[in-house]
């Protein structure tokens, strides 16, 4: 490899296809300057916002596009908004069409515009260079409140839209660089913890301003008539290696199904279906015959299905490919009106990104199995285990209402054909972008006592490589009583198994009486109370396993018992694995035998497992006489 296709971080047989006009070390020089803007983006953000579902799990994303909302690139972003950003922004460029000047600032939250969902807050400013509209620095942050007719801002037991929060359609909080004051304080006077909300406002302003200033640096260095090529020949790139990775794929039709557990009103099970088209170097995912929109919060959106269609596909290819519209314009999605996955207005939309997303990633993920068994993963675990919770803080004299979206690290992810699951990765939608809040802090920060938070033994699915493992977590509250909001899917409907790898437990979520031991056990959706005396607890899943659990390497299955990730009957059972039980020495010839007795015993292995909706047995192991159990307990 020479120098110049080192500095240019290119492969070889990709270097001579730039055009003579494109120099490859001011093509890499450009594409890490553009990086290094969408990092300093991030990194203002992070350190300017107040909330802790900013500041602390990071559950935002910030971005560039060019002038026809193509994205340019993103940093250390959520897949869930980066894949669909540029639809909202199309819906800003088409309502301001004509009067879009510099100093603008742009937002809005409403899903039918082409949001992911209402609690997604988006706020986009264009930059400007000689009077010619160029980029687009745009943020998306998950807010604490937004309006909802409950303390939260994902409600799926809302009916509608009007329930679950303030909409706001494109709309702009600035114009020419003076901020429209009025809207910004309608806004406000429409959800709670004002003072919290507006500085994460001012955190998301600040950031794309900072997107805005670096850009035109930049422009100003190169000049805009050369930037501009060097974006195309950015978007080229990732466009040449997207295709020719898909061109290596099978070409065919293949289907994948997955099941929401519930719609946040009782209904469950609902089937979401993707039919994967693999032809020459354009991958079509068509979520036909999924099931009609829920009547709670769980629907779908426009920008929620093109996000999801893009993730398994861009899990599954080399992952050195830069993700701008060069790599996404591969792929492409569509579903009936009306369906959960593309729901009508005025369907309640406020879970999107959490379900029906992972069911549509999951489903798509099913499909590649058969497809690219080598490159796919196993199911990722639900998300159960990540309630938003609020109350009063009665440790001042102030009695403050307080709020939480409470990322403890969720679930997870699946194993694939070379490496196991990552643990506590929470859903596909996020990819480990989202953080997990400390113990320490969140009791800093709330009126609430962490009891428990550690890894859940034989929580993942089983293979030759295995699911990342969930958690156990029990949290009291002190001082006054905790409203519980359970956002949640994937207990009745487990992640799956790839390629004879088992599924994932499903896991559950409880509320205990401290005093007698009693347990009213919920569904992954609902509400509940958790006074003083009581705890809530959360056993989530962890990821699907791959391949054969037989085939995996014996010393490696003995360090997880060791460390308490398997159980010794789990490594006897389902791996094959005799050891020592007080000394956990290895006996090779006894695991030798076992594992030739299992074999023998068994029938096929499946590409995938469970086939079926509701197989999840984790709740009926463990609900003890006298327990209740609750279905989508309303507010």
């Amino acid at each position: 490899m020479s120098t110049t296709e080192k500095i240019a971080g290119l492969d070889s047989d990709v270097a001579p296809s730039f055009g003579a006009d494109v120099d490859p070390i001011t093509f890499s020089v450009i594409m890490n300057r553009f990086n290094t803007i969408a990092r300093e983006m991030t990194l203002t953000l992070e350190h300017t916002s107040w909330t802790s579902i900013l500041a602390l799990a990071r559950d935002f994303s910030c971005a560039i596009y060019d002038s026809k909302a193509r994205q340019v690139c993103m940093m250390d972003a959520l897949p869930i908004h980066t894949n669909s950003l540029h639809v909202i922004i199309r819906s800003m460029i088409k309502v301001f069409e004509g009067d879009i000047s510099d100093g603008d600032v742009i937002v809005s939250n409403d899903p039918y515009s082409g949001n992911t969902h209402t609690g997604d807050f988006v706020t986009a400013c264009p930059m400007f260079y000689e009077g010619e509209l160029l980029f687009w620095a745009v943020t998306k942050g998950h807010q604490l409140d937004c309006g909802a007719y409950q303390a939260t801002s994902v409600a799926p037991s809302a009916r509608d839209v009007w329930q679950e929060a303030l909409q706001l359609p494109p709309i702009k909080f600035y114009e020419k660089g003076k901020p429209r004051q009025d809207v910004i304080n309608m806004y406000l006077a429409n959800v709670r913890y004002r003072k919290w909300l507006y500085g994460d406002l001012m955190a998301q302003l600040g950031s794309i301003w900072t997107g805005r200033q670096r850009m035109l640096e930049l422009v100003k260095e190169y000049g805009a008539g050369e930037l501009g090529r060097y974006v195309d020949a950015m978007l080229d790139y990732a466009d040449r290696r997207t295709a020719d990775e898909i061109r290596a794929m099978p070409d065919g039709k293949y289907y994948g199904e997955a099941w929401i557990d519930s719609d946040g009103m009782g209904n469950t099970n609902l089937p979401v279906c993707a039919e994967v088209t693999i032809e020459d170097d354009r991958i079509h995912v068509d979520f036909s015959g999924s099931a009609p929109q829920g009547k709670g919060g769980v629907n779908g959106t426009e920008g929620v299905m093109q996000a999801s269609a893009g993730i398994p596909v861009s899990c599954s290819i080399d992952p050195d490919i830069p993700k701008n519209d060069g790599c996404l314009r591969h792929i492409t999605s569509e579903a009936p009106e009306g369906s959960i996955v593309k729901a009508k207005h005025p369907a309640a939309t406020s879970m999107a990104t959490l379900c029906p997303a992972a069911q549509e990633q999951e489903a798509i993920w099913r499909a590649l199995a058969h497809a690219i068994p080598d490159r796919t993963a196993a199911g990722y675990g639900g998300f159960h285990c990540v309630p938003s919770i609020s109350g009063v803080d009665k440790r001042t004299a102030q009695h403050a209402e307080w709020a939480a979206m409470f990322f403890n690290g969720g679930s997870g992810g699946g194993a694939s054909k070379n490496a196991d699951g990552w643990p506590l990765i929470l859903l596909s939608s996020g990819l480990g972008g989202l953080k997990i809040l400390s113990t320490e802090m969140s009791e800093m920060l709330y009126p609430i006592m962490i009891d428990k938070h550690e890894i859940e033994t034989d929580s993942m699915g089983h293979g030759k490589t295995t699911g990342g493992p969930g958690i156990n977590i029990v949290v009291r509250p002190y001082s006054a009583s905790m409203e519980c909001h359970l956002t949640g899917d994937g207990a009745a409907n487990p992640p799956f198994g790839a390629l004879g790898g088992t599924p994932g437990i499903g896991g559950g979520t409880y509320r205990e009486d401290i005093a007698t031991d009693h347990r009213t056990y919920c569904s992954s959706k609902g509400y509940l109370c958790i006074d003083e005396g009581q705890a809530w607890v959360g056993i989530s899943s962890g990821g699907g396993g791959y391949g054969d659990p037989l085939e995996r390497d014996a010393e490696r299955v003995r360090c997880h018992v060791r460390d308490e990730i398997f159980s010794i009957a789990t490594a006897r059972d389902v791996y094959g694995v005799v050891m020592n039980p007080d000394t956990l020495v290895l006996d090779v010839d006894a695991t030798k035998d076992l594992r030739a007795k299992i074999a023998a015993k068994r029938g096929p292995l499946p590409v995938v497992t469970p086939t079926e909706p509701g197989t999840a047995t984790w709740l009926e192991d463990h609900m003890r006489e006298g327990d209740e159990y609750l279905l989508d307990p309303q507010p």
